[in-house]
């Protein structure tokens, strides 16, 4: 009878820390390096590892077929209206958190207006972007944040990736860009153009990236996704790290 009550008290345990089936997921991304990218053919990036270990924990296995790179404003649309697709890398906002269901936070991200390092841009506050053409990747968080911040849609230049948005800026035919600073300096790199010549005008927010599903996704999937990662963020710290990949 003893025997029976332990295993009674323990089998609550041993369920909630069961693994699922692998979750019939499409995942959707764009090139941003050194998150998610392109090269030689294949899907590669930090965002990628990470995602592939959330899985690896959890019993489950990720075939790389089900996951796409394509220009951030068609991944944006398909996370929105898709049920079982999934979306990375995203940057965590309030208004986005009621969109989605966020697995995160991955990884830390600063979003800032960036420009030319030698040019004296007057800008001290979002009021004098008024002045100046800046490139944005449409429903990019820099795009949304400077339509939060009731910046002028006439202000705006829609570009389609972070590359064109930096070859632009170089070329000067965009005063700034609007876009994380970590990966406008990959960017830099990918364009053969010296990040050096370029600074942080002015930053918008300070966030994190992660993982974002459409809200029709199981709940449980998500759950276990971000105990996943919660767990890979305190045993394996160095995983996290832009500079280790």
């Amino acid at each position: 009878m003893h025997q029976l009550v332990r295993l009674a008290a323990l089998y609550p345990l041993i369920s909630f820390g069961a693994t699922y089936d692998t979750p019939n997921l499409d995942w959707v991304t764009e090139d941003y390096p050194p998150f998610n990218y392109h090269i030689n053919g294949e899907i590669e990036g930090l965002s990628i590892r990470i995602l592939e270990r959330i899985y690896q924990d959890l019993g489950w296995t990720l075939d790389r077929r089900n996951i796409m790179l394509v220009p951030w404003p068609r991944a944006y649309r398909m996370a929105m209206t898709s049920p079982k697709t999934c979306i990375f890398s995203i940057t965590y906002t309030q208004e986005r958190a009621q969109l989605f269901q966020f697995i995160g936070p991955s990884l830390d991200n600063q979003v800032a207006i960036m420009g030319h390092k030698e040019n004296d841009y007057e800008v001290s506050d979002l009021r004098d972007l008024k002045n100046y053409k800046i490139g944005v990747v449409k429903n990019d968080i820099g795009h949304q944040l400077l339509r939060q911040s009731n910046v002028p849609q006439d202000n705006l230049v829609f570009l389609a990736s972070g590359f064109e948005l930096v070859q632009m800026l170089k070329l000067k035919r965009i005063d700034l860009i609007a876009y994380g600073d970590i990966i406008a300096r990959f960017q830099f790199k990918r364009a053969g153009i010296d990040p050096a010549h370029y600074r942080v005008v002015l930053p918008l927010s300070r966030s994190y990236l992660g993982f974002a599903c459409n809200k029709q996704v199981e709940t449980q999937w998500v759950r276990s996704m971000n105990q996943a990662l919660r767990r890979l963020r305190r045993n394996e710290p160095s995983l996290f790290s832009p500079q280790s990949y």
